[in-house]
């Protein structure tokens, strides 16, 4: 008879049971006359498998089958429950000095790089499947393995990958809030000034650049941005720092934004709606869009 698995825990013993009895009862429609064994030592469940009744030609492909089903069960576990234990440890202890309220950014920033949006889980898949095999290198070896001592001891490569995660989400995170305080400031800045121009629409060019008009599609003049012009023109500035920095002068109470096709324009209106907010309208098409711009 082979010798029995067993999988030991001490923080999620109910959790581990319900999964572990999922590939049991799989197994058992496969033809393979697997048992549990529930033991209890101090603060430790452990989970004993054994297979029985098994001709002597049947006990590898029982045993590897078995293996297989059992890392494949825990793999999952660990990635689908533990793998946010192991985040909020790895934030709790290298980036302390946040408050909490920040801590869980970085958190939900994290899980959302770990498992972006969409149909596409090869990511996830790949983590599963890297401590899958982790597991079964360890099963060929060892008939016992407690759950915390495995993550902790066994998985470091994938523990140091789940680090680097969160050290890029950090600075990501980072990033935003420098953006959403510039954006606070552009904001102030505009607000306490009276607009010095009514409506200034924003034609957007396939060639990257942009031209401002006025109400009466007239390109815009204003003594205003005589001075601007003269201290960007001194400094290297790319067209977009150059609109923002035009619209911050001149406050307009009304922005039109026209596209033209296949316009490429980053972060540039993302920007102005954020600063400018309500002031700002799209144009829904016209001769200056040369195409149906969808708000």
């Amino acid at each position: 008879m082979p010798e029995p698995i067993s999988i030991g825990t001490y923080t999620i013993p109910n959790l581990l049971y319900s999964r572990l009895n999922h590939e049991v009862e799989l197994l058992k429609k496969e033809g393979f006359p697997l048992i549990i064994d529930i033991d209890k030592i101090g603060e430790f469940t452990f989970l004993g498998f054994n297979l029985q009744d098994l001709a002597n030609n049947q006990e590898e492909e029982a045993v590897q089958t078995m293996k297989c089903y059992l890392a494949d069960c825990l793999a999952g576990l660990i990635v689908d429950e533990w793998e946010a234990r192991i985040l909020r440890k790895i934030i709790r202890e290298n980036f302390y000095y946040y408050n909490e309220e920040e801590k869980q950014a970085i958190l939900a920033k994290t899980r959302e790089m770990l498992n972006p949006p969409g149909p596409d889980e090869y990511l996830l898949k790949e983590r599963k499947d890297k401590v899958m095999l982790k597991i079964i290198e360890y099963l060929e070896l060892h008939k016992e393995i407690i759950l915390e001592g495995f993550i902790n001891f066994r998985l470091k490569e994938y523990q140091d990958e789940l680090e680097g995660i969160v050290n890029s989400a950090v600075d990501e995170f980072l990033l935003e809030k420098e953006y959403l305080e510039f954006i606070r400031l552009l904001k102030y800045f505009v607000d306490i000034q009276e607009p010095k121009i009514s409506k200034i629409k924003i034609i957007f060019k396939t060639n990257g650049n942009f031209t401002l008009l006025d109400e009466y599609d007239k390109p815009v003049q204003h003594e205003c941005l005589d001075g601007l012009m003269v201290d960007l023109l001194e400094k290297e500035i790319n067209y977009e720092d150059l609109l923002i920095s035009a619209l911050i002068t001149l406050a307009p109470q009304e922005i039109e934004i026209h596209l033209e096709k296949e316009a490429q324009i980053g972060e540039t209106i993302r920007t102005i709606q954020n600063v400018f907010g309500k002031r700002v309208i799209y144009c829904q098409g016209c001769e200056k869009c040369q195409t149906q711009r969808q708000k």
